[in-house]
């Protein structure tokens, strides 16, 4: 990894319960700083933002392809951000590199989108904001069955701070399916996110010290 970015201690308290957002990280060092994490036992996370419908730019086709050559097959999880015609653009490109996971938009969560990922070898996650209050409406409302579910703790595409009333949210996901959470986690409020029974808790700037300013979650 360059000098641009390191690893916080802090991500030895949490073993196995970690992914590194590499879009906190400059497209420079984006590729070396996945490698430090996988040999620190840190899961990768990519973000493939839609270009043009009021996202910033996430990682790139070129970068992902990077990271997917250095670190391998399944070796990186992969979350789509944006309307249903751009994941339906993307999706071939993302599977092409077989992530282990690949986390759907809920409006662009189907059967066959889903299917798609599964039969490239990944497991399909439906992302969740506030599509569903599942605290309040606890019977399922899946758009369709989900492998498990990305709980955004703030939302998709924002730099806003962790909303830990979400955690809530990821409690009752957790009671159903394997659950991660993404967005604004730190060090403080991880402790809070292993308590509400998540699988793992995407990190993005909290993680990656030295991270460019105004990159990341």
């Amino acid at each position: 990894m360059t000098a641009a970015a390191t690893l916080a201690p802090w991500h030895r308290e949490f073993p196995g319960l970690l992914a590194g957002s590499v879009y906190a990280v400059s497209p420079e060092a984006r590729t070396s700083a996945a490698l430090t994490m996988r040999d620190a036992g840190i899961g990768v996370h990519v973000d493939v933002m839609a270009d043009g419908e009021g996202l910033p730019a996430g990682v790139s086709p070129a970068e992902l392809s990077d990271i997917a050559t250095a670190l391998g097959p399944s070796r990186f999880d992969v979350h789509l951000i944006g309307s249903p015609g751009f994941v339906d653009g993307a999706l071939p490109d993302v599977l092409s590199h077989a992530p282990g996971k690949v986390f759907l938009p809920w409006a662009a969560f189907t059967e066959e989108r889903a299917n798609a990922v599964r039969d490239a070898g990944g497991s399909a996650w439906v992302a969740l904001w506030r599509e569903w209050d599942v605290v309040a409406h606890p019977a399922p409302r899946w758009p369709a069955a989900p492998d498990g579910v990305l709980v955004m703790l703030i939302e998709p595409g924002t730099r806003d701070r962790c909303r830990i009333e979400r955690l809530a949210t990821a409690a009752a996901c957790a009671a159903r399916l394997p659950v991660i959470v993404d967005g604004g986690v730190t060090k403080d409020i991880a402790p809070l996110c292993v308590t509400a029974g998540v699988e793992s808790m995407v990190v993005g700037r909290a993680l990656l010290s030295g991270a460019a300013d105004g990159e990341g979650e």
